[in-house]
């Protein structure tokens, strides 16, 4: 005797999680969904693939912390958004970055602005860690315990909780966004490049040669490991932060994020995704694979 068909839907998620609850809520879309990659080679350099998601970079994704519909991982917090843990520094460039820009941002930007930052900047010893980082025993590797940015009752240091002055966000991105500064190098590197994920990898070719593998894509719930799944909602499946398709439809990523993703792979690469895009967007969108989320935002447009 045949079975009736399942009208059970995969969540990606344990249901009595976080993530499960927002997507069974329609906060959220699926994870798992057909996907379109596009892959070329370095135009300069024939042993570096590139493999980027078009499904993400084609959607029309923004961010939308310091709004109302940036309803925050930790719903009982939501005015600081993601960043709840503080901002992991990558390397001494990126550590280098970030002072350079404490040092020339106005006071008036940043509301948590600890009350000794002009005398450390004054008196310049290297031999003190910056009052706005700290460092993260709880993540230990081989070069030891790594340095982020200070939590402060709650969330990043340079999260801005009120209405007052600039209003709520990061303070280092209103600064730039204010002042007409790039946000790459205004920013720690981990801000600016969610929600992109980047992983470089090397890899055998089938005639032995070895050659290194780019992969970009979407910063999903699952690139931040376990926990990810206890966040209690996450943008880039959020249908609210992706706008509807059509006349007078929001930029692709792809375009939007054009500094991001080119600090990412660089100048020549992104042309060649550019060119490819383009041409792309005049494809039926019945032919694409459209992300969900932005699916989703169409039809409650509609």
């Amino acid at each position: 005797m045949n079975q009736p068909a399942s009208n059970e839907v995969f969540l990606g998620f344990p249901a009595t999680s976080p993530a499960g609850k927002s997507i069974q809520a329609g906060r959220e879309t699926t994870p798992d969904f057909p996907r379109e990659w596009f892959e070329f080679v370095h135009p300069d350099d024939p042993t570096h693939y590139f493999s980027l998601d078009l499904t993400w970079l084609e959607s029309t994704w923004s961010c939308r912390f310091g709004t109302p519909e940036c309803l925050g991982i930790d719903e009982s917090f939501p005015v600081v958004g993601c960043c709840i843990h503080g901002a992991y520094i990558a390397d001494e460039t990126d550590r280098d970055d970030l002072y350079n820009a404490v040092a020339e941002m106005p006071a008036k930007y940043w509301q948590l602005r600890p009350a000794e930052t002009d005398s450390y900047i004054a008196n310049a010893d290297p031999t003190v860690l910056e009052p706005w980082l700290e460092w993260d025993d709880t993540e230990e590797e081989d070069d030891g315990p790594h340095i982020k940015t200070r939590v402060v009752d709650g969330a990043c240091i340079f999260a801005n909780r009120t209405t007052d002055g600039t209003g709520q966000g990061c303070a280092l991105h209103q600064w730039a966004v204010a002042e007409g500064r790039n946000i790459i190098g205004s920013k720690p590197e981990v801000c600016w490049q969610v929600p992109f994920s980047r992983e470089d990898a090397y890899e055998e070719r089938s005639d032995g040669e070895e050659i290194l593998r780019t992969t970009i894509g979407e910063y999903d719930r699952r690139q931040w490991g376990g926990g990810g799944e206890d966040f209690d909602w996450w943008c880039t499946s959020a249908p609210s932060c992706h706008a509807p398709r059509g006349e007078g439809a929001a930029t692709p990523v792809w375009q939007s994020m054009r500094d991001e993703l080119t600090a990412l792979i660089g100048e020549k690469p992104y042309a060649v995704v550019a060119r490819h895009c383009a041409a792309r967007a005049k494809v039926p969108a019945e032919a694409k694979s459209i992300h969900p989320a932005a699916g989703a935002a169409a039809a409650n447009n509609v």
